[in-house]
């Protein structure tokens, strides 16, 4: 009865012409109960597991040389902020494809606090793993760093890069975080006006591949710590010696 009688109001208070079909378009949608969610997002899930198991039988009758790659973005120390993020991309090249995964994802904001030891602790889980019939150039890590500035913006920390282990088993690294540096005053005036930093277009392929950075004016930032897990498929069976 109230759905009817606040139809009827607004009808009544419209011409004529705005009147037909108007009843069901004011009628407020019902919300989903916590049930209803907790279904959807289950269901949500099933269906990228589902997209996975396929993509991975796809893969099963191929002979090639699978890279299993899980591994944890850890913690870092950095000088100066007391808040950073961080983004990772896996970066590879036309020879490998992704069989499940994702090679990119962003960290929670970490803060430094009287239990950290100085340390930026995020403990962010990744996953993927790849495929090759003959891999020429390995896969990389990127990582880059950002803190928010008083304005809520974004602004670039430092940069970091590692190779993938090339061995199965558990790997820790740590990567040397720099960042690059503007080589005009006036540059570096509009830095701090505007909160925009010098970057790298296309940071993560740029980073990977190494080019021009002989003549990048950096500085050092910190060091992040990587731990992997990795698992590596029919090394031998094309070609390749593991000792």
């Amino acid at each position: 009865m109230l759905q009817d009688s606040v139809s009827l109001d607004v009808k009544e208070s419209l011409p004529p012409a705005r009147k037909k079909g108007l009843a069901h378009s004011i009628i407020p949608r019902t919300k989903k109960s916590p049930l209803e969610e907790a279904n959807q997002f289950i269901n949500n899930i099933q269906e990228i597991v589902s997209s996975q198991e396929k993509s991975e039988k796809s893969y099963s009758s191929k002979k090639g040389i699978f890279l299993d790659i899980q591994g944890l973005i850890k913690e870092g120390t950095f000088q100066e902020d007391d808040q950073i993020f961080c983004k990772y991309d896996i970066v590879y090249d036309k020879d490998w494809e992704v069989v499940t995964g994702q090679n990119s994802g962003q960290s929670q904001h970490a803060c430094l606090g009287d239990g950290t030891n100085g340390y930026f602790v995020w403990n962010m889980p990744f996953q993927i793993r790849l495929y090759s019939d003959d891999p020429k150039n390995w896969p990389q890590l990127v990582i880059s760093c950002y803190y928010p500035d008083f304005l809520g913006r974004e602004i670039l920390k430092a940069y970091g890069t590692c190779y993938i282990p090339t061995m199965s088993g558990a790997h820790e690294r740590n990567l040397s975080m720099f960042c690059p540096i503007s080589s005009y005053g006036f540059t570096k005036i509009y830095e701090i006006i505007y909160g925009e930093k010098a970057e790298l277009i296309n940071a993560p392929k740029i980073m990977a591949l190494g080019d021009g950075r002989e003549i990048l004016r950096t500085k050092t930032e910190g060091r992040i710590k990587i731990k992997f897990n990795i698992h590596l498929e029919n090394l031998k069976e094309n070609g390749f010696e593991v000792e």
